[in-house]
């Protein structure tokens, strides 16, 4: 016998209710789909700890019943660490290598999750670069939250790496009006501001805004280095009924100017048992009169959802990017021995890039009980189309000698003249993917099954230093999936098993010219999770093993270019743990062990990747005081550990460990005075000790200083 009711809308608290609900069943099978909370799936905090999270479901989750490993960096969280950017707020994420690139990290967010290069995403929608330029950016100020997936994600976000994801959730509208304004100064002249604006333009609060913008101008640690930006955020939300949302966002950045970084051989760091005296880290190498690089980026996004009477709600969701960047840079690549002494061979490079893309996001969700179990169902497709361009124009090399007082080159390029080298790409794409999710509970038991299938389609026409087009046309589709099982203990504990597949049509091509084939990733799973109801306490352990073909990596013989390796297995653990110990002492720390190998490749099998640690681990602990003449004070304390890693690909030489220490102060200045109200002061440090490291090398010819010491001071005004 088989009933459907459907029910009139019930409130949330009744969800959560029939949620739990698992100890009893009617002898017939009913079968009853009940009003469920709204798919809101940045979900609450308390303190440092999230306790749910969409990034995992794309429904309102608890994070213990996500079978996968997740890590989210609150706004709280960022308030105290204050990263410069998306990257450096993951300095104490378990399983994230974030700014493998030192120095220049503040102006890429390429982090590595388990070894293998994240997707970034923002509001649950994937950023689609143009792999031959550099990546789009989003400013810390404009988030809420970071959301973190490790592991493959292509059941319910379509193609991608495999390794995880990085969802960006952009701060929105509030019913509440509030205002916010910061400044800050520090270290290499850094200079900054902050404005942040929100709350109701009707009084019924059915139209609500939000206003985000910062500055930034700073110089680079390295000499006639310069970083601009400014970066508008402006939002709405039109509330039309209380069943409809829809949200419109837009950012529009602009980088008049973005610091050089340095990359220097191995062997004139001190790497690699050189005989040769390291080179001043601060100098700046390079044709210091062709330095010119700019970057714009404009996103345009629609966030709509309806919630219908029966419970069920339907999202979707859309965002426009277009990203523009003319790379202009000398560039260091290798030595060569002049008279028994080092000398470097220095280019000037000069790299358009535009990338254009749409993508849009549907579905729906809603929960249905049958008997004794509760599913709560998601269905949705999505697609995502785009265009790219982007060349390369080197002039080089010239031989400089680094020792001496004549260490900067003046190549005089003329990209018109045959010594220049051109290299064309074009690309346009689209990609379409149909999925479904079912999170099943049934007494303590929950069972979670995605499936989904893709299709892509790539036109790629490349002049690979030559003047004959050459034109590819790529087409693939794959099935993908994901099943999990978890078991929710009373206490709060919940282990879990999984395995997830992936597979990612990648953009671009190798120095050759060829499109890259696409990267297939399989993934199992085996953790625990501890999270007391209502604690502000969140453990998680995990067991994993990554096996990955078709890697790319990048290419040791031609600079700014990659390649693709065999297959690649990586096993590992990562922990994190995020408590208060004792009210208001707040602890954040994570380990990850890599153990990382390329299985079938024919120059490097055995190997292990670049820039990928084998061990990495992080602390943190801040103190809050509440009373007594300390109270408003907030003192915190870090130390990261990034091991050692190869520097090339053939495993010859390591890059050494090291140690950095970072601490941050904030007070309430309302504390001294009432004048003062909703004024805070805040230092930050990072590397306290002024460590002198390098951050990750691709080849011996190819490696990145790290961030020097930097101190920022910063007043907040609230209101």
């Amino acid at each position: 016998m088989l009933s459907l009711y459907l029910t009139a809308p019930a409130s949330a608290a009744e969800g959560t209710a029939d949620r739990k609900k698992s100890d009893s069943a009617a002898e017939p099978i009913t079968l009853t789909v009940t009003a469920a909370a709204p798919d809101k799936t940045e979900g609450p905090e308390n303190g440092y700890v999230a306790e749910e999270s969409g990034v995992g479901t794309k429904t309102r989750t608890p994070v213990l019943e996500i079978p996968q490993s997740v890590s989210v960096v609150t706004r709280r969280q960022m308030e105290i660490m204050q990263p410069s950017s998306s990257s450096a707020a993951l300095r104490y994420t378990a399983g994230a290598t974030s700014e493998r690139y030192g120095g220049f990290g503040d102006y890429l967010d390429m982090t590595r999750i388990r070894g293998v290069d994240a997707d970034y995403y923002l509001d649950g929608l994937r950023i689609i670069s143009n792999p031959g330029s550099w990546l789009p950016q989003i400013d810390p100020w404009s988030l809420e939250r970071i959301e973190v997936l490790r592991g493959p994600a292509a059941a319910l976000y379509g193609q991608g790496t495999g390794g995880g994801i990085v969802n960006q959730v952009s701060l929105k509208p509030q019913d509440i009006a509030s205002h916010h304004i910061s400044l800050s100064y520090g270290s290499f002249h850094h200079q900054q501001f902050g404005v942040d604006s929100t709350g109701p333009v009707t009084d019924d609060n059915s139209l609500l805004y939000r206003f985000t913008a910062s500055g930034l101008d700073t110089r680079g640690q390295i000499e006639d280095s310069r970083h601009r930006r400014l970066y508008l955020a402006p939002s709405v939300t039109w509330r039309p009924t209380d069943k409809a949302t829809w949200t419109l966002m837009a950012t529009y950045s602009w980088e008049p100017d973005i610091a050089n970084y340095n990359s220097l051989p191995a062997d004139l760091l001190g790497l690699n048992n050189s005989p040769y005296a390291p080179l001043d880290r601060h100098k700046n190498y390079t044709d210091g009169h062709f330095a010119d690089s700019t970057r714009r980026q404009q996103t345009v996004s629609s966030l709509f959802e309806y919630q219908f009477d029966n419970g069920w709600t339907f999202n979707s969701n859309a965002r426009y990017m277009n990203v523009r960047s003319d790379i202009q840079r000398g560039v260091i690549y290798g030595y060569q021995l002049v008279n028994a002494q080092p000398w470097l061979k220095a280019y000037d490079e000069l790299t358009p890039a535009t990338v254009s893309t749409f993508s849009m996001d549907n579905h729906i969700s809603g929960d249905i009980d049958a008997g004794p179990t509760r599913h709560t169902l998601l269905a949705g497709v999505d697609f995502s189309l785009g265009r790219l361009n982007n060349a390369l124009y080197s002039v080089g090399p010239v031989l400089t000698d680094p020792y001496g007082p004549d260490y900067r080159p003046d190549l005089h390029p003329d990209f018109t003249a045959s010594r220049a080298a051109p290299w064309r790409e074009k690309q346009q794409f689209t990609r379409t993917g149909v999925y479904l999710q079912d999170q099943i509970a049934w007494n303590r038991w929950r069972l979670t099954l995605s499936g989904r299938h893709d299709w892509s389609d790539t036109d790629h026409d490349t002049n690979s230093y030559s003047p004959v087009t050459v034109k590819t046309r790529q087409t693939d589709e794959k099935w993908t999936g994901r099943a999990g099982l978890s078991y929710q203990f009373d206490s709060g504990l919940a282990p879990y098993i999984s395995y997830a597949t992936s597979f990612d049509p990648l953009l671009g091509s190798g120095y050759d010219g060829k499109a890259f084939r696409p990267v297939e990733t399989k993934q199992s799973e085996l953790g625990i999770k501890f999270h007391p109801e209502g604690s502000k306490t969140l453990l998680s352990a995990a067991l994993f093993q990554l096996t990955q073909s078709d890697v790319k990596t990048s290419d040791a013989e031609h600079l700014g270019f990659n390649t693709q390796a065999g297959k690649a297995r990586t096993r590992g653990i990562d922990l994190q743990a995020t408590t208060e110990i004792v009210p208001d002492l707040n602890l954040i720390a994570s380990y990850t062990w890599l153990d990382n190998e390329l299985t079938q490749d024919a120059t490097n099998r055995g190997k292990t990747l670049t820039q990928v640690p084998a061990n990495s681990a992080a602390a943190w602990l801040d103190y809050r005081f509440d009373s007594g003449v300390l109270s408003g004070l907030q003192l915190g304390s870090g130390v990261r550990y990034l091991g050692t890693s190869y520097g090339d690909p053939a495993n010859t030489f390591k890059v050494p460990a090291a140690t950095l220490v970072d601490i941050a102060g904030r007070y309430d200045l309302g504390q001294l005075s009432s004048s003062l109200k909703g004024t805070t002061l805040a230092i930050n440090v990072n590397n306290l000790t002024n460590k002198r490291y390098v951050a990750s090398c691709t080849s011996a010819m190819y490696c990145f200083v790290g961030q020097d010491r930097t101190v920022t001071a910063t007043v907040d005004y609230r209101w």
